[in-house]
């Protein structure tokens, strides 16, 4: 299942966020992630977070290759005020059985007709180790945090040896009932970045279009949906 990569699709991303293809020289692709959103920082208690971060990423990202997933999506901006966050993997996936359970919806995005499935989540559920990280602009997540909603977005994409492409997001932090909204919210925003999802080079029937895409879809700096 060679034939999907990060440059077989294209994202638009909130503000904040990132994209992190873990397939190839992944602490080459963390260490390049990190550079580009940081740049130089002259503090030294910042240098110091961003090398924690690094190291972080890459054991989290190479846990993700071994997996299958070929890119992560993480925010890396602005800390959340409320413990709560939203991380998103993306694999590829044979045409071998069920795509997602019987009760999936389609839903319209960018790149076609896609399946969306919510799994709900038993309490105390074991936190993925995605959403584990304690990142800047993360949620500071603990211990005491859990997976609180995961949503599949699944596609089946026109790129040779790829029967389908998984979306995945996340949610994780307290299981606090006044944070309903906010877990919410977070889902619609999951599902817009799955819905910003379009086939890099191709239309959606199929026919040839130009491949050049602003660099912000991927970065998720400027873009729009």
């Amino acid at each position: 299942m060679t034939g999907l990569r990060a440059h077989s699709y294209t994202l638009v991303l909130p503000p904040g966020f990132v994209l992190v293809p873990v397939q190839g020289d992944t602490k080459a692709n963390v260490a390049t992630v990190l550079r580009g959103f940081y740049g130089k920082i002259a503090d030294d208690r910042m240098r110091g977070r961003v090398r924690m971060l690094e190291r972080s990423l890459v054991h989290v990202a190479t846990q993700a290759k071994d997996k299958g997933v070929v890119d992560l999506v993480l925010p890396l901006g602005v800390p959340w005020q409320a413990p709560v966050s939203l991380s998103c993997t993306f694999a590829p996936a044979l045409l071998t059985g069920p795509a997602v359970g019987p009760d999936a919806t389609e839903v319209t995005t960018r790149a076609g007709q896609a399946m969306r499935e919510v799994v709900l989540h038993e309490a105390d559920a074991q936190l993925p180790d995605l959403d584990g990280l304690d990142l800047p602009g993360g949620s500071g997540a603990d211990s005491s945090n859990s997976p609180l909603r995961t949503v599949h977005h699944v596609w089946e994409p026109p790129v040779p040896d790829v029967g389908r492409l998984i979306g995945t997001f996340t949610i994780a932090g307290s299981d606090d009932p006044e944070l309903a909204p906010l877990v919410d919210a977070l889902t619609e925003l999951g599902d817009t970045i799955m819905s910003s999802l379009a086939w890099r080079g191709l239309r959606i029937d199929g026919g040839a279009v130009d491949a050049k895409v602003p660099a912000s879809d991927t970065t998720g700096r400027e873009g729009a949906p």
